[in-house]
């Protein structure tokens, strides 16, 4: 057994206290241990890919969030790399940064990460189901700049979500998890790990239909997802609910788009429009870039607001 600083990552056999914390005891045989130049001292996250721990560098006190991946298999730990590479090249700084990637002895991958103080938007959703208008313009506008960044350079993030955006304590709304990202052109010095024809990778309640449908994609996919993100915000709901997956799928492909007014009434007609044309089934009528939606959104809450009637 041992006992672990949640700060600092000191280790010790027997419980005790570190800087007058209590160190705890650490269950997971990761803590305490060194990747690297950092030190892994307490875990802050968990999903199905793998955990999130906070990383010190022992000598200094720089802190950072480093993910260790659950696979081992050859195509997880490419996309690893080439989101690595990605990221470094998009740098932006609506995008949190990776500054390493490496394996441990047993093979799992792990990168090393910007570490975001703050909280992610499905939390800020809990604590407010539909945050005010203007800061949730804010957000959805630092999120649009980071994608436009990455599609520039032909990346898709194909995974937005509430999850994967972070709002830090300045203020700012920054993406992460470009795990399964879609790199439409090659990167300099990049193997691209191929998705199989048809196969559709995403997280349905947020994935366009060409996307879905296994189709060619491109940055227009990440606009649908940004609507579907802005959709929940403003309702306190996703626009296509069901029981299981495939209905779900089902219903971004073939349902047609509830009105995000009908559900909140004091929402702005012009913002209602935005997120009817972010949500178009052909990528054709949607926003071109995820510019023109920033655009549009900004403008969409300033007009009324010049009029005297804007409620919030």
């Amino acid at each position: 057994m041992k006992y672990v600083c949640g700060e600092c990552g000191a280790v010790s056999t027997t419980p005790g206290v570190c800087d007058d914390k209590p160190l705890e005891r650490a269950d997971d045989p990761l803590l305490g241990i060194e990747l690297g130049r950092y030190r892994l001292a307490r875990i802050l996250g968990e999903g199905g890919t793998g955990r999130v721990y906070l990383g010190v560098q022992p000598a200094i006190g720089s802190r950072v969030a480093i993910k260790v991946l659950s696979g081992t298999d050859k195509e997880t730990i490419d996309r690893l790399f080439v989101e690595a590479k990605a990221v470094n090249m998009i740098h932006h700084d609506s995008i949190v940064g990776i500054r390493d990637v490496a394996t441990l002895p047993d093979k799992r991958p792990y990168v090393v990460m910007e570490l975001v103080d703050g909280i992610t938007l499905r939390q800020v959703f809990r604590d407010d189901p539909s945050p005010a208008l203007p800061r949730l313009v804010r957000w959805l506008s630092d999120v649009l700049a980071g994608l436009a960044a990455a599609h520039a350079i032909g990346v898709v993030h194909r995974d937005l979500k509430p999850e994967n955006i972070v709002i830090a304590t300045s203020g700012r709304a920054k993406v992460l998890d470009f795990g399964i990202a879609k790199v439409i052109h090659a990167l300099p010095g990049a193997i691209i790990p191929r998705t199989a024809t048809g196969v559709a990778l995403g997280t349905p309640d947020y994935m366009a239909p060409e996307q879905i449908l296994g189709r060619p994609i491109d940055g227009r996919a990440d606009v649908y997802a940004a609507g579907i993100v802005l959709f929940e915000a403003t309702t306190g709901r996703r626009p296509f609910w069901a029981k299981n997956e495939m209905e779900i799928m089902r219903g971004h492909i073939e349902r047609p788009v509830p009105s995000a007014k009908a559900i909140r009434a004091d929402l702005p007609v012009a913002l209602d429009r935005v997120i009817a044309r972010a949500l178009a089934k052909d990528p054709d009528e949607r926003f071109p870039s995820a510019t023109e939606l920033a655009a549009a959104l900004q403008a969409s809450i300033l007009e009324p607001a010049k009029r005297r009637w804007w409620p919030f």
